[in-house]
């Protein structure tokens, strides 16, 4: 009787085993292509920060037109203000983005399957956490120039600033913004060239490699 429950153990391990070859496989897949659905996220997220920079500068205008003292900046409220919060709940959005890929980039690193494509995944998995440490620095950036507009626009508040002490505040928050645009550019290429990687991958993954 104890040979025979022996082998009944070692038939059920078997199955386990199977079958941990079979889920190993799954979660690859389910896993790449939650990057390939979350990347364009990511970029729409950064298209969208963008666009609200850029529209920055038509908010305040329309904000000295309609109060040329701009005291309302004192309590933090104007369209300048909107464009600022509006932004803040895109990084937000950004910030969740680039934890499921970093979390991505994690599992498919511990995926532990010789029958996979390991090549490939270690192809995907060192350009995602590259893009998605770029974009960390890009946010940690982004949330002190949002603070340093907000005080900026707080600071002319009343009107106050001769044009040379204006046109220094100006110079220093663009400052910030042109650290930042180095970074969306540095990353422009590895983002779009990650498509590839990730294509091949999948393919790999659907031909039976890995089962």
């Amino acid at each position: 009787m104890k040979k025979i429950a022996a082998k009944v153990f070692l038939i059920s391990a078997g199955f386990l085993f199977l079958g941990a070859c079979g889920n190993t496989k799954k979660s690859a897949e389910s896993t790449v292509q939650e990057v390939q659905d979350t990347l364009p996220v990511v970029v729409q997220q950064l298209n969208d920060i963008q666009s609200l920079e850029i529209s920055l500068q038509s908010d305040w205008e329309a904000d000295i037109q309609e109060d040329y003292t701009m005291k309302n900046y004192s309590k933090k409220t104007g369209k300048v203000f909107t464009n600022i919060q509006e932004r803040q709940q895109l990084l937000k959005s950004m910030q969740k983005s680039l934890k499921v890929l970093a979390d991505d980039a994690s599992r498919l690193s511990n995926l532990k399957d010789k029958n996979l494509p390991s090549a490939e995944i270690q192809i995907v998995v060192s350009n995602v956490q590259s893009i998605v440490n770029q974009l960390k620095n890009y946010y940690e950036m982004s949330q002190k120039q949002l603070e340093k507009e907000a005080e900026f626009f707080v600071s002319i508040s009343g009107g106050k600033q001769t044009n040379d002490e204006l046109r220094n505040l100006i110079i220093e928050v663009n400052n910030s913004a042109n650290e930042r645009q180095q970074i969306i550019e540095s990353i422009n290429s590895p983002i779009s060239e990650l498509d590839r990687p990730v294509r091949i991958l999948k393919a790999r993954l659907s031909n039976g490699k890995g089962e």
